[in-house]
């Protein structure tokens, strides 16, 4: 028999490697079908789509998994996450409005926003399904469940972008297929793995808990701030880019800054899985193996950075060049700096977690606020004057005091807790 562990592992690594994935491809088939401009919009519109995420997800799904006192109900999780996957639908139409009117933004651009945003809202919804799965020790449904979505975009994609030679049409009609996609998984795995009480026929009789809710969003809310700081930080740059510079420059960007993530998302699979043992520990009292598992996944984070950066040096260009079918050779410089800001994205993002599992994650907001406060008001200007070598170097400033800033958070917090 399978052991469910290495199963959980093998599906989540699949879906980190497709996540990390899903906008290189599409982005390499759009430099080759259509060219560079539209590459660009591209690049902006997952920029965009990422910025909004968060406020589908609004910080629950660490919350959803880590809650081993069952202090909420999953009708609560999934009724609240319908509610705010509502709002970011409302948000989206009001960002296109004003892109529309204060931007400048043609139809064609407008389009391929909405259909990226309205994806990634799809899979908001699809999120609150793998936290349940996870919580009853089966990630990989959920995981197995994202990966056949995505898979399904990346095969039809270039089918409907060759045949219509307009990205728009295309986007749209893989958001339709996004949308069919979830729903079959949905009703073909939910009803096996679901507890007694969880089945679809009870949830819809239940009676919606207006409180709990509120409970929910109130214990999340620092989560969710973090979360579209968090966003709004790494993406700034090609906010400021499409600001100042041309989509060409945006996509060139794009395309050097796509690596920033690899390191997040490898140590993110390879930490999902020991979230609720984490969880356990720290419930328990066990400090000391909990910090050894913090101080282990921080080393595997420094491996990792090593790797990609020898490799980025040595191969980074010309792999990106032909990748994209764009002369990257000027680029090299911001490539390594991006990579370098990733390694403390990646270390931040971790200390966000173990911060969220101990409870403490209101302390978190202050440090991702001084951070959104100088990104909004440095990067602009940076960008204006020094172009893409400075959004560079100013990102990986901002990470570099994030991770420091969080550092300190985690190590105050720790020491005030007796070791077992």
């Amino acid at each position: 028999m399978e052991n469910p562990r290495k199963r959980d592992y093998i599906w989540n690594t699949a879906a980190g490697v497709i996540n990390a994935a899903e906008a290189v491809v599409m982005s390499m088939i759009v430099t080759r079908m259509t060219g560079l401009t539209d590459a660009g919009m591209l690049t902006l519109a997952f920029a965009v789509g990422n910025l909004m995420l968060p406020i589908g997800k609004f910080g629950v799904r660490n919350y959803q998994v880590t809650d081993v006192e069952n202090r909420f109900s999953s009708s609560t999780y999934f009724t609240t996450r319908m509610i705010t996957v509502f709002l970011m639908i409302l948000v989206v139409c009001g960002y296109l409005c004003y892109a529309s009117a204060g931007l400048g933004y043609g139809a064609d651009k407008l389009g391929i926003v909405f259909a990226i945003c309205m994806i990634y809202a799809v899979e908001a919804l699809e999120d609150v399904i793998w936290g349940y799965f996870q919580q009853r020790n089966c990630l990989y449904a959920g995981a197995r469940m994202f990966c056949v979505r995505w898979i399904g975009i990346l095969l039809f994609f270039p089918v409907v972008l060759y045949g219509s030679r307009n990205m728009k049409k295309a986007l749209l009609l893989c958001l339709a297929l996004s949308i069919v996609i979830f729903l079959v998984l949905l009703w073909a795995t939910y009803p096996r793995l679901c507890a007694e009480e969880d089945q679809f026929s009870k949830l819809i009789r239940e009676k919606i808990n207006v409180g709990q809710i509120g409970q929910l969003l109130k214990a999340v809310l620092p989560l969710f701030g973090i979360s579209f700081l968090a966003f709004f930080e790494n993406n700034m740059p090609k906010y400021a880019i499409d600001a100042y510079l041309t989509d060409e420059i945006q996509a060139c960007y794009g395309f050097v800054a796509m690596p920033v993530f690899v390191i997040g998302l490898l140590n993110n699979f390879i930490y999902q899985p020991t979230l609720v043992p984490m969880a356990v520990e720290w419930e328990q009292g066990r400090v000391v193996p909990f910090k050894k598992r913090i101080a282990k996944q921080i080393m595997i984070i420094g491996i990792l950075a090593v790797v990609c950066m020898a490799g980025a040096y040595l191969l980074g260009i010309p792999v990106l060049s032909l990748l994209y079918h764009t002369d990257l050779t000027g680029y090299k410089r911001e490539l390594m700096i991006l990579l370098l800001a990733s390694a403390f994205l990646a270390v931040s993002g971790y200390q966000s977690v173990v911060l969220t599992i101990m409870r403490c994650q209101k302390a978190l907001l202050l440090p991702h606020g001084i951070v959104a406060v100088t990104a909004a008001l440095g990067l602009p200007a940076v960008v204006s004057r020094y172009g893409t070598m400075g959004a560079a170097i100013s990102y990986m400033a901002l990470m570099s005091l994030l991770c420091l800033l969080y550092g300190g958070i985690l190590t105050t917090k720790l020491k005030g807790y007796h070791e077992i």
